[in-house]
């Protein structure tokens, strides 16, 4: 594309030369041809001006000599000298006048000559300036034109790199987080299954510690199903893949569901867990899984930041024609240094129980925002903090 590009803008500047070029010649031309006839009306003005003065002069002169002959016939010698004498000093006079008459003519008639060749010459030039003028308009126009191409593709090819560079960094970044955050669970799965070996070898099974490492290997593996779950939706999202399938759900029923999902994690650390009554249904349409696990993420996120004996309260109510959902906890808040970066890809709050890959907040936007929703939290730090989202409301 670009060297076609080139190979047009070539072409019309050798077009644009070649145009300028016939101008030059087809100028020159009708000059030399204006000039060549201007000069032949001059020399034959010249030449009838010139005969014009020779008879008057040669009429002058045979009446100068017809009075000489006369006078001679009347007059003596001496006074026939005279006469001549004083004859020849006027006929020159009368000469030279004649001849400066012509001179004066033939001046007249090359000063009309030369202003004439001046005032095609000028108009000549004049067209032919705005003829070069056009041209060179039209060239830097098509010259503006290549360099703005060249530009937009110079821009786009620094911007394919530049996206290229920050996928290659996303994956590397993506390679880093994975393999330290699996390796943890991949530890204790394997140190449970050492300690069970070591267990049964026994001539006496100690069912409890048995039951403990069972334990261990279990919530391992889930976290590891988690993370593995995320990473996937991660890529599809990316891919454009990850496809909601709506139905019509009743918000309020769903908040009791995420209760009961909850129930014997709130109970083993001894949390309160309320949900605000709902004075109506609020029916909308979402993708049943996918807002559940948008609550689960922000229950678990809750649960995780509140220290035991803490409250999460979940709630809904109708704003306008939208659904606000609210998790409430009395957990460590977040600092403002850190609010804008939560929902950012791999973004982790600082934490001795680092079981996740920083993803959760990141997809639960994306689930929010794909459901026409928004999502935002509100922190004190040491008081806790409100994570909410909103959902259209389904007529």
């Amino acid at each position: 594309m670009e060297n076609n590009e080139k190979e047009s803008f070539e072409e019309q500047r050798s077009k644009t030369d070649k145009s300028l070029e016939d101008e030059r010649h087809k100028t020159d031309s009708y000059l030399d041809l204006k000039s060549k006839k201007i000069e032949e009306d001059s020399d034959e003005k010249t030449r009838l001006s010139r005969l014009t003065a020779d008879k008057n002069l040669e009429t002058k002169r045979a009446e100068a000599d017809a009075s000489k002959t006369e006078q001679r016939a009347n007059l003596t010698r001496v006074q026939t000298s005279q006469v001549d004498d004083k004859n020849l000093v006027h006929e020159r006079a009368r000469s030279d006048k004649a001849q400066d008459v012509a001179r004066e003519e033939e001046d007249r008639i090359r000063t009309t000559e030369r202003v004439q060749k001046r005032l095609i010459a000028e108009a000549l030039l004049e067209n032919e300036r705005k003829d070069t003028d056009s041209n060179l308009l039209d060239e830097r126009v098509l010259t503006d034109e290549v360099s703005e191409k060249d530009s937009d593709l110079l821009l786009e090819e620094k911007s394919s790199h530049d996206l290229t560079k920050t996928a290659l960094v996303t994956r590397d970044q993506f390679l880093a987080v994975v393999s330290h955050d699996l390796r943890n669970p991949i530890a204790a799965i394997s140190m449970g299954a050492g300690l069970m070996r070591r267990s049964l070898s026994k001539d006496e099974v100690d069912k409890e510690s048995l039951l403990r490492n069972v334990g261990i290997i279990e919530r391992s593996a889930a976290n590891m199903d988690r993370m593995i779950s995320d990473l996937l939706d991660v890529e599809r999202m990316a891919n454009g893949k990850l496809i909601l399938k709506l139905q019509r759900s009743d918000i309020c029923a769903l908040l009791r569901e995420c209760q009961d999902l909850f129930a014997s994690v709130v109970l083993s650390k001894s949390f309160s867990m309320t949900i605000q009554p709902c004075p109506e249904p609020l029916f909308t349409d979402i993708d049943h899984d996918r807002i559940l696990q948008v609550l689960s993420n922000l229950i678990g996120n809750a649960l995780k930041f509140t220290p035991n004996g803490g409250t999460i309260k979940l709630s809904a109510h109708k704003q306008e024609s939208e659904v606000v959902v609210s998790v409430t906890d009395n957990g460590s808040g977040i600092p403002k240094d850190k609010m804008a970066k939560i929902f950012e890809k791999f973004s982790q709050l600082k934490t001795t129980d680092r079981r996740g890959l920083g993803l959760g907040l990141f997809i639960s936007k994306w689930i929010v925002e794909a459901h026409n929703g928004q999502i935002s939290v509100t922190s004190d730090v040491g008081k806790g903090s409100v994570f909410s989202f909103t959902l259209p409301i389904t007529p």
